[in-house]
């Protein structure tokens, strides 16, 4: 994530931010192709007896909003075509209704509609009630939403089905297991909506739509509960009330940005007489640097490592040449960033130091990277990454395609205009936006497996690992200290 208090301050390597981690929570308020990241207006009022929803107060300062928001974008976006629309013809048609605006919502509206008519990801408005919440400024309803029951979701066959039950949490204790599928929370059936999407709308963004209605659905305050109706194993009707618990993890805030959690768990698994090491966390933030950094010094000896980032949104961006500096002995490029007046190498430090100042060499073995359609961003710079190096084999399902630089930049009204400042490439030159990662092991995701308890894509990313042959070395453009 990354505060924009000043552009130039924020225009070098290692600034990259998340669309979706934001509009993560945004579907119940607005169109999923909308570009916005509401998470607050609808919940708010009902939050906030007697008082008007935020999106309901008056608009302030819509024109210099307006003004801001397209002067911010004219400058900055690295395509001076804008993607094909043109530009100031936009602001022409537009401008006369920002400035009849006459409430905050009327006038994201107009916003919204200026930043989706780019198509591209990493554009959205983020009301100034959400990003209040991570600047500490007036607390919003989100501000109360910071539990949940303790089980994942993904979209499969056309359902919400559950893909994990953290161990002792809410949803564990009222016996939901893996497989069974999310009917709906509270009265509101999440795959009716779902459903109702355009047909042909990317299954990517299905998946990511599904999944957000569904978080923002089972979140909510602590000790609050949830009633939740589920399709079991057997094909029956069970409906479980679940208390909302504090989530597992590290809160933690990034300038502009609304807090994300942050969590890396990691295992050693013994496969086929072959020590594998398992990585896992969620986001790309700082805090998890020195928390990876110990988990490799404990899997320093492992034959072969694994990293599951599935469902990881991205973060800031740099992380991805620290990371990747465990793997690779060599100063090298996981990526070209492309802004309008330049281009910025990603270049790979090679970690020769460990936690306890000691002397060690990147490790060598095999690495696999498990993915999914939720793999966002950041993500998705390290992996593309990675396997343009030939440097990883990639396991799984192909990510979102949603991988532009990104920064935050408060605007008259409050708000927040989130918006991309620059491309980014793999080593090989080739564009991760739009079309993401494509796997290099493609394995689909099923109810049987869930039921059954088996997760195909780490079972293949184990078992390549256990038997994949030393990597030969890292090709590529190096780079000169």
């Amino acid at each position: 994530m990354i505060p924009l208090f000043d552009l130039q301050r924020a225009w070098r390597p290692g600034l990259l931010t998340l669309c979706a981690v934001i509009t993560v929570t945004a579907c119940r308020t607005a169109s999923p192709r909308s570009g916005v990241a509401p998470n607050g207006a609808a919940v708010a009022a009902a939050d906030s007896a007697g008082k008007p929803a935020p999106s309901e107060m008056p608009a302030i300062e819509p024109l210099a909003t307006f003004d801001t928001a397209w002067a911010i974008i004219e400058r900055t976006h690295w395509d001076t075509a804008y993607n094909g629309v043109n530009w100031t013809a936009l602001r022409d048609s537009l401008r006369p209704r920002a400035a009849a605006a006459r409430t905050q919502g009327e006038l994201r509206r107009v916003l919204m509609q200026m930043v989706g008519s780019l198509n591209q990801s990493h554009f959205s408005i983020i009301p100034q009630e959400i990003s209040d919440v991570a600047t500490g400024g007036a607390q919003s309803s989100s501000a109360a939403r910071d539990a949940q029951v303790g089980l994942t979701v993904r979209w499969i066959d056309d359902e919400v089905v559950v893909t994990a039950v953290d161990s002792g949490s809410a949803a564990d204790r009222a016996g939901v297991r893996s497989g069974w599928i999310l009917r709906a929370v509270e009265q509101d059936s999440i795959a009716y909506i779902v459903r109702g999407l355009p047909e042909d709308m990317d299954p990517r963004r299905v998946a990511l739509t599904a999944f957000s209605l569904s978080e923002n659905a089972l979140r909510g305050a602590v000790g609050s509960t949830v009633n939740a109706t589920f399709i079991d194993e057997a094909g029956a009707v069970q409906t479980r009330a679940m208390q909302r618990e504090a989530l597992r993890g590290q809160l933690v805030k990034f300038g502009n940005l609304p807090p994300q959690l942050s969590r890396l768990d990691w295992e050693r698994r013994e496969v086929e007489g072959k020590t594998i090491g398992v990585i896992s966390f969620n986001i790309w933030m700082p805090v998890l640097v020195r928390e990876f950094d110990l988990a490799m010094d404990s899997l320093r000896n492992s034959d072969g490592i694994i990293i599951d980032v599935r469902g990881n949104f991205g973060g800031v961006g740099g992380m991805s040449m620290g990371i990747a500096g465990h793997f690779v002995d060599t100063v090298i490029p996981v990526g070209l960033m492309k802004t309008r007046a330049q281009e910025i190498k990603f270049a790979i430090n090679p970690r020769r130091v460990n936690t306890a100042n000691q002397r060690v060499t990147p490790f060598a073995g095999p690495v696999a990277i498990v993915v999914d359609e939720l793999s966002i961003s950041t993500t998705e710079i390290f992996a593309g990454g990675m396997q343009s190096l030939s440097r990883a084999r990639i396991i799984g399902s192909q990510t979102a395609g949603q991988a532009l630089p990104a920064v935050a930049e408060r605007l008259p009204n409050g708000d927040i205009l989130y918006h991309a400042i620059a491309n980014f490439l793999s080593p090989s030159g080739a564009s991760i936006e739009g079309d993401g990662v494509f796997p290099d092991e493609r394995i689909t995701l099923s109810r049987d497996a869930l039921r059954n308890g088996r997760d195909p894509a780490l079972e293949a990313a184990l078992t390549w690992a256990a038997n994949a042959p030393p990597p030969g070395a890292v090709t590529g453009p190096r780079i000169t200290p």
